[in-house]
């Protein structure tokens, strides 16, 4: 068991992609990486999140995009533990698009980006064999709401679908004595034209069993991206009833969530 389990760490440790999700996209998941995690039957969560500018998409020459930190809030919902679906929006500084002709539409929390996302639980952790990992895909932000067909791209000023993204991604959790570790790699691939993260997304996880109580249990993270190595903990609070999430992105950029739980099944 050890053997696998420092194989698995390995390879997260020799693998460098990015991964546009979770947490920061107000779903399941690590913080920036997906994983095959889901939530109980009948989980409602409310999350709200403080994003520094390097977890966003650019500007582009219009204006509209993010050269700067802002906020966004989403909600989620997932049935029979399979399907978790997701409402996100992000705000727009208007204040960042100055203009001769601007009104109040263009004034901070005034505008914002809207978008959905899903992801589907395909196979359940040990169904098959005690050894298989859980295995999940994932459909974000699908379609551009411009009219033109088009996503934004670097030398162009139309088109949205800023966090579009589809991914396919396994999840494997071993028990140790120092506490639960989860191993997460997965594919992703955007139809976004000013940057492309058609690669491989890798994450460990690792929950400390002494640190373990009803008020207080941190999931700490560790992600490599291709761009930055960022680490921070995803919290259960009051008996899972809230979540916060930190995050410091390339050891330098921080970014903080808060998200409410409750579950709606019996």
């Amino acid at each position: 068991m050890n053997r696998k389990i420092y194989s698995c760490l390995l390879s997260v440790f020799t693998l460098c992609q990015f991964a546009n999700a979770q947490f920061t996209d107000c779903s399941t998941g690590l913080m920036l990486c997906p994983s095959a995690d889901m939530q109980k039957d009948g989980t409602f969560m409310i999350t709200n999140n403080w994003l520094n500018k390097n977890c966003l998409p650019p500007g582009k020459p219009s204006g509209l995009g993010w050269g700067y930190d802002t906020f966004s809030y989403g909600f989620s919902i997932t049935f029979l533990s399979r399907v978790e679906i997701e409402y996100i929006g992000t705000i727009f500084d208007g204040k960042k698009v100055p203009s001769k002709e601007a009104d109040d539409y263009w004034k901070i929390m005034f505008n914002q980006d809207r978008h959905f996302s899903v992801k589907f639980l395909v196979l359940k952790e040990g169904k098959l064999r005690s050894w298989v990992p859980s295995l999940a895909i994932g459909i974000c932000d699908p379609v551009t709401g411009a009219g033109t067909g088009d996503y934004i791209g670097s030398d162009v000023s139309y088109g949205n679908g800023y966090f579009n993204r589809f991914y396919v991604v396994a999840t494997k959790h071993f028990s140790t004595s120092f506490g639960e570790l989860g191993v997460h790699a997965g594919y992703q691939y955007s139809l976004r034209n000013d940057y492309k993260i058609n690669a491989p997304c890798v994450g460990v996880n690792w929950k400390p069993v002494w640190l373990e109580n009803r008020y207080f249990f941190p999931n700490f993270i560790l992600e490599f991206d291709s761009r930055t190595c960022n680490f921070g903990f995803v919290s259960s609070i009051w008996d899972d009833r809230f979540e916060v999430m930190f995050l410091l992105q390339n050891m330098q950029w921080i970014s903080a969530g808060l998200r409410f739980k409750v579950c709606l099944s019996k």
